[in-house]
């Protein structure tokens, strides 16, 4: 007997975005608290930000630990678990882009900035990562849209972390929808016979 899947109402991108607001609200307004606490001092907003980054793995781990269980196997992958996986990727893409600005704020030397730059520049700077964690087009032809280079071995670090959180993320995405297409297409098989 095979996997017994829940049948939902049918996806769209308006019934997503709508399931990712509150997640993306709670996030926002953890952002501004962790930002908003730098006036109590420099460090607070740094350290704040890596804590949301940690909490958001700790999330992300706790869904597939979940994903895993017994309890999983009756269900399949719904619209509410692609909501909370969406909002985990726009929250790390928020929560690093500030992360690497705060890292630079308090320890200016780890990396090499052409200009005064802003949020979104630092924006930029992880969409750079993200692409060259995926594939080294933009290291190859040696472009650079932010202008921002890491220079110390510890900004370096936070980047080849960050580049590490991408190709997981993606990793385990194939390897869910892999197993979601194969479950979706033995139920369907059994339909027509």
């Amino acid at each position: 007997m095979g996997p017994i899947v829940r049948h939902s109402s049918s996806f769209t991108v308006r019934k997503l975005l709508v399931e990712c607001i509150p997640h993306l609200t709670v996030v926002s307004l953890y952002l501004m608290i962790a930002e908003g606490s730098g006036v109590l001092s420099d460090v607070f907003p740094l350290l704040l930000l890596s804590l949301g980054i940690l909490s958001l793995y700790y999330v992300g781990w706790n869904a597939t630990l979940k994903k895993r269980s017994d309890k999983s196997l009756k269900y399949s992958y719904g619209q509410d678990d692609l909501a909370m996986e969406c909002s985990c990727v726009v929250a790390l893409f928020m929560m690093f882009g500030l992360f690497f600005r705060d890292l630079h704020q308090q320890f200016p030397g780890f990396f090499l900035v052409e200009d005064e730059v802003t949020y979104l520049n630092w924006l930029l700077f992880t969409v750079e990562n993200i692409f060259e964690s995926i594939f080294d087009v933009l290291s190859i032809y040696d472009i650079k849209f932010s202008g921002i280079q890491p220079t110390d071995n510890v900004a370096k670090s936070a980047v080849l972390f960050f580049r590490f959180t991408v190709d997981v993320v993606i990793l385990l995405l194939l390897v869910r929808n892999w197993r979601n297409l194969q479950t979706y297409w033995q139920v369907n098989k059994k339909r027509h016979f």
